[in-house]
């Protein structure tokens, strides 16, 4: 993340709206001062080092600082981590990630990671356990009151340990499901180090072993650099999780959905669960590994979901979630967005993950009606004309061939004919129909044809294999969508392989790039207009552009393109280059070429929202103390079990209401803030 003055205070308002004043204030001085020790914290917050020990306590906790013990000077040094305070601001959709895909049980362990910074598996097992105690003995308490009792119970009020031990496989399974998908990662001692740390400390060992501390020549100091690079891709592969084998999937909505069942399973106390739960089958964790957010898998979850977003705009819903699916599918694959050009090396990278027709068709959602999204012909573009005509011929041709055979098809109304959709097959309204009976086009050869087809006999009696021509069908309507992916102009799709099994690729660069092209052009066209986005697209697609050109090829006056090229350097956007003819180096003897840097303006416009993120923090920071009264009967440990207007007049609902509508929409603006962030930056 971009040291940017803007950037240092998003992250410390971010750390200060959900830990506090304390732990803010020593987060911001590392960010702004670099590596620093106790003495030096105290030094520049003033603060004594018993406090700083604390605040440091819980910035560790969270993730939120590194920490790196110096062997010769015997100190600990601490370094600020921006990247895992700003994932702060997605905390909340990644949470509704989990929900959608795993449940509410894995929302709330993802939302308890967040809020932990890390915790054991034995910490969150307890955890589990203590809730599932507390609503058996709200449960009990809803019952003693519904048979007529007056609510007196002579347990303490306080959650105690159950009398008979709840089912843990349930935690269990979730949470190896949720370390399959990489939602959630071990945690070992080595990720405190700052990356800068780690890299130091492979390079010292790896100097002293390999080489007895001293190198000699270019060859060697190339040889160390790949020696170094491979411990390190050594060392990122062993935090990753390993199965040990195949998991029992979820059942619901996991894996697309396979075979869209949705049963509820009972768990081995007896009860009957709806939730997204395991059963207890014997999966068991190591109670006492640390386990935490994998911020980077997080990050390409919420890219799969913005370019399936960004299907769904440009094509249609069900194309989306085929899309969507075939995503899904590569995910698995694909551990982080942008490469670590200190571990990955481009050209040892696969080519790129794929996915082919089968294995889509296979894992999508039975509850997506494939048949449907694919050029549609609308009714009142029929001629209605042509088919009662046509109608009328295939109903005389079918008494004629028929002799006295009763004919369905004599009361066929309009909503019978079958509608071909854009690749010329029918619809799924009625597969068995013919594609041409009814075709005022065809000539007569062939609506007779479609007429002899018609007859009932005994073949057409017989059972046909109606599953296997169904998974043919659906297996073609969805090469259908995603050929259609392919041949939009985003390029959603790439079609990839030598096989013959279409296989399917996603270049996330290209489409990286695409959306980034367009939120420039919103910026450029909001804040330059037409004039402005035009001359700023001629030059990011041609590059560098004389001055004397420019008019003639953006088809606008000299005088208007000099003033707009003017305003637009004054904002950054653009810039000028000298090129001068001979050594004179006059006005006249020199090429004035104008052109636009993407990355230059990619910065300044992440700065810009970073600035409008902090800004709506310190709004809502303003807004909530001048509502400070009501807020602090909301946080009031003996009221938090009742409801607002239990304890609160008119008036103060009438404040809480707006503070909590201002409070959503603030938030709102900042969530869609940070989907620029993560196009300009993480994606």
């Amino acid at each position: 993340m971009s040291q940017s003055k803007h950037a240092v205070e998003l992250c410390a308002l971010l750390v200060d709206e959900t830990y506090g004043e304390l732990t803010s204030r020593i987060f911001t001085i590392l960010l702004r001062r670099g590596r620093l020790t106790i003495p030096l914290l105290s030094k520049h917050t003033r603060l004594s080092p018993h406090k700083i020990r604390h605040g440091l306590a819980v910035l560790v906790q969270e993730n939120l600082v590194y920490h790196c013990f110096d062997e010769d000077t015997n100190t600990t040094h601490y370094e600020a981590n921006p990247e895992a305070a700003y994932m702060l601001v997605r905390s909340g959709k990644i949470v509704e990630i989990a929900r959608s895909r795993y449940g509410d049980l894995a929302a709330e362990i993802v939302g308890n990671l967040f809020l932990s910074g890390h915790s054991t598996v034995k910490e969150l097992v307890s955890w589990y356990v203590a809730r599932l105690a507390e609503a058996e003995a709200k449960r009990k308490r809803e019952e003693r009151l519904a048979n007529g009792l007056n609510g007196q119970s002579k347990a303490p009020a306080l959650v105690q340990a159950p009398a008979h031990p709840f089912p843990t496989g349930q935690m269990h399974g979730m949470l190896t499901e949720l370390l399959e998908s990489g939602l959630i990662q071990p945690l070992s001692g080595d990720m405190f180090l700052s990356p800068t740390d780690t890299y130091d400390k492979i390079a010292k060992e790896t100097l002293k072993e390999e080489y007895g501390g001293n190198i000699k020549g270019t060859k060697q100091k190339e040889e160390l650099k790949e020696k170094i690079r491979e411990r390190l891709y050594a060392l990122r592969s062993e935090r990753e999780w390993k199965s040990k084998g195949k998991k029992r999937a979820l059942n619901g909505n996991h894996a697309n959905g396979v075979n869209g069942a949705s049963k509820r399973r009972r768990l081995s106390n007896g009860a009957v669960n709806g939730d997204h739960y395991f059963e207890d089958d014997g999966t068991k964790l190591d109670p006492n590994m640390l386990v935490r957010v994998n911020y980077e898998k997080c990050t390409v979850v919420l890219r799969n979901s913005r370019l399936a977003a960004l299907a769904s705009s440009r094509i249609g819903s069900t194309t989306a979630q085929v899309y969507e699916a075939g995503l899904r599918l590569i995910e698995k694959s694909i551990p982080r967005c942008r490469l670590d050009l200190r571990i990955d090396d481009i050209k040892d990278l696969p080519d790129g993950s794929t996915f082919t027709t089968m294995e889509l068709t296979a894992t999508l959602s039975k509850s997506v009606k494939t048949g449907t999204g694919i050029g549609t012909v609308s009714s009142d573009k029929i001629d209605t004309r042509k088919l009662e005509k046509a109608r009328k011929s295939r109903k005389r041709s079918d008494e004629a061939e028929a002799e006295g055979e009763a004919s369905e098809d004599e009361d066929v109304s309009m909503e019978d004919i079958p509608i071909a959709n854009g690749n010329g097959n029918i619809s799924e309204a009625d597969p068995d129909s013919d594609s041409h009976g009814d075709d005022p086009f065809d000539d007569e050869d062939t609506r007779t044809k479609s007429s002899r087809r018609a007859k009932v006999t005994f073949q057409d009696q017989l059972p046909k294999p109606e599953a296997a021509e169904n998974r043919e069908n659906r297996m073609l309507q969805v090469k259908n969508h995603l050929l259609l992916l392919a041949g939009d102009d985003c390029d959603f799709l790439r079609k990839c392989g030598s096989r013959g099994l279409g296989e399917w690729t996603v270049d996330f660069e290209g489409m990286t790039q695409y959306l980034q092209e367009v939120e420039m052009d919103t910026m450029l066209l909001e804040n330059f207009g037409k004039v402005g986005h035009r001359l700023a697209r001629m030059m990011r697609k041609l590059g560098k552009l004389d001055e004397k050109q420019l008019p003639n090829l953006a088809l606008v006056k000299q005088k208007d393109a000099r003033t707009k090229l003017a305003e637009m350097q004054m904002a950054g956007v653009v810039d000028i280059q000298e090129v001068p003819r001979d050594s004179g180096r006059t006005t006249g003897r020199t090429i004035f070429l104008w052109y636009f840097d993407v990355e230059r303006v990619s910065t300044i416009l992440l700065d810009s929202i970073y600035k409008n993120m902090s800004r709506c923090f310190q709004r809502l920071d303003i807004e909530r103390r001048r509502v400070q009264d009501v807020l602090a009967l909301t946080e009031r440990t003996d009221l938090l079990d009742e409801q607002p207007e239990k304890y609160m007049d008119q008036e103060q609902l009438n404040t809480l209401h707006e503070i909590e509508d201002k409070e959503e929409s603030l938030l709102g603006h900042i969530g869609r803030l940070d989907e620029l962030v993560a196009i300009f930056r993480d994606y």
